[in-house]
Order: structure tokens, then C-alpha cells, then sequence
């Protein structure tokens, strides 16, 4: 398996995260106040949640499992062939449902929602990038396992 476009999506959640923890150090009222703030966090989180969609669909196809056709249903799908644990599949699922929001109903979104993701839950782009890293290490280990 060809972990190169895994690996560079990966980056980009690292680096989303950093940059959106820097967004969340400003107080609620100066982060809606201010346009560009919540801007950039917009655009942080989508990338973010869309790279982790990325890597889901890239590991089901591995698997030769078919790719759900609502984004949602991939983290399920993940947590179905042991990359991921169910609790953090269902936490990513509320994220690919806000990912929609951003991208589809951009007048609707709520600052203060999205500065409450910032404080809450960044950590789990750490968790699903974890669990990621361990299930293509598995995987490698396997196919090593098979050319033995």
C-alpha cells in the first residue's frame, strides 16, 4: 500500500490543528468580532475534516470495502474494519456534518459553535490521526507477514 497520499494528508490535519489552535487562543468575543478569525478557523476545519474523509475513503478502497456515498458514513464505515473505535467514529461523524455547514450552508454557521469545536474538539483529529498510523502499521505488518 501506498501510504504518500495518507502521509500528506495526515500533514495537513497536523498543520490545521496548529493553526486552529492559535485561532482558539482569542477570546470568544474578540474570535467573533473579528472577521478573519473565524474565517481561517472555517477554512481550518474543512480542510481538516475533508483530508480525514480523504484518508477514509483511501483506506476503505485498500480494504475493498465500498466507499459510502454520504460523507458521514465513512467514519462508521472505519470504525467497521478496526481502524477506528466507535465512540471516536461517532465524535467524527458530528464533524463531517459540520464540515457540510461549511461548506454548503456558509450563512448558517454559528461563530460561537465553531469557536466550541476549537476548545473541544481538536484533540480528536490527534486520535483519528493515531488510530490511522497504527491500522498501516498493522497492515504492514500483514502483508510482510504474507510475502515471509
Amino acid at each position: 500500500m501506498d501510504i504518500t497520499p495518507i502521509a500528506a494528508r495526515l500533514r495537513v490535519i497536523a498543520n490545521s490543528v496548529n493553526a486552529l489552535r492559535e485561532l482558539g487562543e482569542a477570546p470568544l468575543e474578540e474570535f467573533a468580532a473579528t472577521f478573519f478569525l473565524h474565517a481561517a478557523a472555517e477554512r481550518g476545519f474543512q480542510v481538516a475534516i475533508q483530508s480525514a474523509l480523504d484518508i477514509g475513503a483511501i483506506l476503505l478502497a485498500e480494504a475493498g470495502t465500498d466507499i459510502p456515498a454520504e460523507y458521514r458514513d465513512i467514519f462508521p464505515k472505519l470504525a467497521e474494519i478496526g481502524v477506528l473505535p466507535e465512540t471516536l467514529a461517532a465524535r467524527l461523524v458530528a464533524m463531517a456534518k459540520f464540515r457540510n455547514v461549511l461548506v454548503h450552508l456558509y450563512l448558517e454557521i454559528e461563530v460561537e459553535r465553531l469557536y466550541q469545536y476549537i476548545q473541544n474538539n481538536l484533540d480528536d483529529f490527534g486520535e483519528f490521526s493515531q488510530h490511522v498510523g497504527e491500522y498501516i502499521t498493522r497492515l504492514a505488518g500483514l502483508d510482510k507477514d504474507a510475502t515471509d
